[in-house]
């Protein structure tokens, strides 16, 4: 058993700074016999890669048992959060009789009396193929005085776990964790060379394009930065917007948020209990960093399937907070689907259709019978005076912009305008009629696209993305569409980065980056 003294002095809620509770983060340490520093004893090897880099390693070596490594802190008054991080590998693995017997870092937070009032796994549940980053926040409730974590292999049949690099940080309420930008590969990140946007930059729309007050076309081309809809701190989301704008020279940015985490409500996985203060913050300063970089952020309510009294709310607060920033796009809704296009408009009975019951993620648990149609949600936004353009995505998850040429079009007397958006991905066919027939009479913003080197479940046949990729990229720049790649993250597939050095991807990435840079590219269909 591992136990270690807490990193920092208890200190009182007034005064509370960010706490790092272990030591040897990066495992170089040793001590006077030769056991890494604060992880001695127990069954974890700690062993060295070629570069001279030491890890830890847990191996299955009895089937259904477990393997792990135990730690424990204090936690100190004034904190309500804590944040994991660590840097892993996983291989070999092959699960046991159960499927949730795999490979994960255990988090209990407990009370005074040894209770558990909080378990919060971060899973592995299948090779990694290499390292990768994963990140965790556990909110602190009430009474919480002991944090214990344990990497462990859960009664799997076998593999290896390796694990490097791991932090636990806590944090006060409306405190974000530290953000520094890296170096990758030993370069240095590129000084943004474009101005702060301004009055003459704010979007209005004209026929089927954007432009600016000045009357110039503004052709937005990007990235989607996700994991604020599933972790309320990111995950290195200030680092990837620094290099989506100057290294991958972004003017754009879709941002993935949750109504949970904006409200501080529900019982989601790492959301606040401050009434959500520190998450609307934290995208204060997103918005505020890309917006002086010259790079438009579009607000994303990454939720589904259609429009709520839960997303109007969530809109009448967000809307009014950004109204009239000229660098701020509203995105009402991620990905309706499984509804008619007059529900879609008008809003309608839920109970029936749409497959799968997704109600629950509307967000904060809440059963919703009947939606409000996305009409409601543009009437949310114009009610705070916000006159920022509105993107609507249309059916099948946001790919099928058809109906607004059926009569469906969305009303929009008093603001910038409407933009239309589809999420473009390989298994999805006929481009012509499903949204380029759209963007010859609407701009259309492709909120999401991408491909990747494995076939999806619903896929018949895998499409060689090294073709694909070029030709939809070519099919954007020829229709000047707007859009933004999914996905800035190493692990949110399609996956534009390979690793948290913003390295690119070879079947997606590499294309991306390239035509964000100024590359052109050409097909012989012509879409």
């Amino acid at each position: 058993m591992l136990v270690s003294a807490l990193a920092a002095a208890v200190v009182s809620a007034s005064s509370f700074a960010a706490v790092e509770l272990v030591s040897n983060v990066d495992m170089e340490a040793a001590d006077a016999g030769g056991n890494p520093v604060g992880w001695a004893g127990g069954p974890a090897r700690w062993l060295k890669d070629e570069k001279g880099n030491h890890f830890l390693r847990l191996v299955q070596e009895k089937p259904g048992t477990m393997v792990c490594v135990y730690r424990r802190h204090d936690i100190p008054e004034g904190c309500d959060r804590a944040v994991l991080s660590l840097k892993a590998r996983l291989s070999g693995f092959v699960a046991g009789d159960q499927p949730w017997f795999d490979a994960r870092v255990i988090v209990n937070v407990k009370g005074a009396d040894g209770q558990v009032l909080k378990s919060e796994p971060v899973f592995f549940n299948s090779d990694t193929g290499g390292w990768t980053r994963r990140e965790a926040t556990v909110a602190l409730p009430a009474g919480a005085k002991v944090l214990e974590y344990m990497p462990s292999l859960f009664n799997c049949r076998a593999g290896a776990f390796d694990f490097d690099d791991f932090r636990v940080t806590l944090l006060a309420p409306g405190e974000s964790l530290p953000s520094a930008v890296p170096k990758a590969h030993g370069r240095e990140l590129p000084a943004a060379k474009t101005r702060p946007l301004g009055a003459r930059d704010e979007l209005r729309v004209d026929g089927n394009r954007l432009r600016n007050a000045a009357g110039e076309e503004v052709w937005l081309q990007g990235v989607a930065i996700c994991s604020m809809e599933w972790m309320v701190d990111g995950d290195h989301v200030d680092d990837s917007f620094a290099w989506a704008i100057a290294d991958w020279n972004a003017n754009c940015i879709r941002l993935a948020l949750k109504s949970d985490f904006w409200f501080g409500e529900g019982t989601t996985f790492n959301a606040r209990t401050d009434g959500g203060e520190g998450y609307r913050r934290h995208v204060d300063r997103l918005v505020g960093y890309a917006n002086e970089r010259g790079c438009y952020v579009a607000l994303d309510l990454h939720e589904y399937r259609a429009p709520t009294p839960r997303h109007a709310r969530f809109w009448a607060d967000c809307a009014a907070r950004y109204a009239n920033r000229p660098g701020v796009l509203f995105d009402i809704l991620n990905e309706p689907h499984g509804i008619s296009w007059r529900e879609w408009r008008d809003g309608g009975d839920l109970k029936d259709g749409g497959g799968k019951d997704e109600v629950d993620e509307v967000g904060g648990g809440e059963k919703v019978e009947r939606s409000i149609g996305m009409q409601r949600l543009v009437e949310a936004v114009r009610a705070t005076g916000a006159r920022n353009v509105v993107i609507a995505g249309g059916l099948d998850w946001a790919y099928d912009c058809s109906g607004v040429l059926d009569g469906y079009e969305l009303k929009d007397p008093s603001g910038n305008g409407i933009v239309y958006s589809s999420h473009v991905y390989p298994w999805k066919s006929d481009w012509r009629r499903k949204f380029l027939a759209c963007a010859e009479k609407h701009p259309l913003f492709l909120g999401e696209v991408g491909c990747q080197p494995f076939k999806m479940p619903w896929e018949a046949a895998l499409q060689d993305p090294y073709k694909w990729a070029p030709d939809v990229i070519a099919c954007i720049q020829r229709h000047r569409l707007n859009w933004t790649a999914w996905s800035f993250h190493v692990s949110a597939s399609p996956c534009v980065i390979a690793d948290w050095d913003y390295n690119p991807t070879a079947c997606w990435g590499s294309f991306v980056r390239a035509a964000l840079r100024g590359a052109r590219f050409e097909s012989e269909r012509q879409r």
